[in-house]
């Protein structure tokens, strides 16, 4: 069993890592899209407020949705670079509507992916996310580097 004082920086470090998780994509697609500070606040606001309403709705069990577990959920970095085309192609306004649209059409198929699940066992997913982790330490480095004096991944190699 873990102290008070342990698990209270555990549960602090574990917000900090939330809090960042959630507040990265948000800046990452309004500073592309060339954001004042009130329009940079605002995406950040409503990525917070939507990253809790997701976190409650699993926090719930029913034949819908939920898993009962205190998981908190984030923005899918997966979705930065299409947002920012359709940023740059049409305003903030068609992406708003195309999340909306998307998340539509998840709701849509879910169902069938809720049937196949079964074929994904956690070695196969776990691997999956393993070798996407992996793939990303390069550029994890690069960035780094690049920020941080210039040294880049062939500098490590």
């Amino acid at each position: 069993m873990l102290s008070k004082g342990r698990m209270a920086a555990l549960g602090f470090q574990h917000v900090l890592a939330m809090y960042v998780g959630a507040v990265i994509v948000p800046l990452l697609i309004g500073g592309a899209l060339g954001f004042n500070t009130e329009q940079m606040t605002y995406l950040v606001s409503i990525d917070i407020f939507m990253c809790g309403i997701a976190t409650l709705l699993q926090l719930t069990v029913n034949r819908f949705f939920g898993i009962g577990l205190p998981v908190v959920l984030g923005c899918a970095v997966q979705a930065i670079a299409p947002i920012i085309l359709i940023g740059q192609e049409m305003g903030i306004s068609a992406i708003y509507g195309s999340i909306i649209a998307s998340g539509v059409f998840v709701l849509l198929i879910a169902p069938f992916f809720s049937k196949i699940v079964r074929f994904f066992p956690p070695v196969v997913t776990g691997s999956v996310v393993t070798v996407i982790g992996l793939t990303l330490i390069p550029v994890a480095i690069n960035n780094l580097a690049g920020r941080c004096g210039g040294f880049g991944l062939r500098f490590f190699l």
